[in-house]
Formats: C-alpha cells, sequence, structure tokens
C-alpha cells in the first residue's frame, strides 16, 4: 500500500500525463484560449495571439512539471531518512521519467507531436524548483544549527 504522502505527487503525475493528451493539443487550447486572449486585446494581430497562445503553453509545461518536482521532494523528506541530496535526485529523476514518457506518448497521437524542447523545458521546470527548494532547506537547517549551537567566549 503506497503510503498517504505519496498521494498527492501522484494524482498531479497522472495529470500531468492527462495533458499530455490529444484532448490538450495546441488545436484543442486554441480554440478557447485564442478568442480570451482576443477579448483582452482585442488590437492584436492573429498571429501575436498565437504566439501568446504558444509562450502559455511552455509556461504551463514549466509549472505543470515545478510543482510535479516539488511535490515529490517533499513527499521524498517526509518521515524518512533520506538526505536532501538524494531526495533531489529522486524527484529529479521521477519528472524526467514522466516527461519522456509523456512526449513519446504525444509522438504516437496525430494531434501532438513529441518534442526535445518540451523535454528539455519540463527539465528545466523541475530543475529549477528543486534548486530552490533544496537551497531553502538547507539554509534553514543552517539557521537551526547556528541558533542550537551556544556559543563560549574566548578566554
Amino acid at each position: 500500500m503506497t503510503p498517504s504522502r505519496y498521494a498527492l505527487p501522484l494524482l498531479w503525475l497522472v495529470l500531468v500525463l492527462f495533458l499530455g493528451s490529444a484532448y490538450f493539443s495546441a488545436s484543442h487550447t486554441e480554440a478557447f484560449v485564442v478568442p480570451f486572449l482576443k477579448t483582452l486585446v482585442p488590437g492584436a494581430s492573429g498571429a501575436k495571439l498565437n504566439a501568446v497562445h504558444m509562450v502559455l503553453r511552455k509556461l504551463a509545461h514549466l509549472a505543470e512539471y515545478a510543482v510535479l518536482a516539488l511535490l515529490w521532494f517533499r513527499a521524498l523528506l517526509q518521515g524518512t531518512g533520506r538526505t536532501l541530496r538524494s531526495a533531489t535526485w529522486i524527484a529529479l529523476a521521477i519528472c524526467l521519467v514522466c516527461a519522456l514518457v509523456d512526449e513519446t506518448h504525444q509522438a504516437t497521437i496525430p494531434t501532438r507531436t513529441g518534442s526535445v524542447r518540451d523535454l528539455v523545458v519540463d527539465a528545466s521546470g523541475a530543475a529549477g524548483v528543486l534548486i530552490l527548494a533544496r537551497g531553502r532547506r538547507e539554509a534553514s537547517e543552517r539557521t537551526q544549527v547556528r541558533g542550537a549551537i551556544a556559543v563560549e567566549p574566548a578566554e
């Protein structure tokens, strides 16, 4: 049985893989994103709106893998004897495998394309948030250790 600390990371992983399905191809999301952008910026050309749509899709890749990495990182640290280093590497490995599976799956769908560029974007989102999370944890641990040590004056 899976410990409950893994429930949220597993649910998010399933969501990420679902977002990689045909339902969320550029042509499907364009149908509602571009008209929404058009209402926000009525004077923008179609080319600009499509460019913004593509940028939003790449930012979504960054964000979904950043969240995935952070959820796995936190779950791997809870109640285990894992070090920050091992939790970071395991979380990154999970994200990379997920991204590889997702892009490979997308290569088999007619309305999607598997992309090395998207794999790099996914990895960047995961690695970026893991660098920040690990850095914050290490800084927090250093502060706790420093506060716990009583320094005696030199004689």
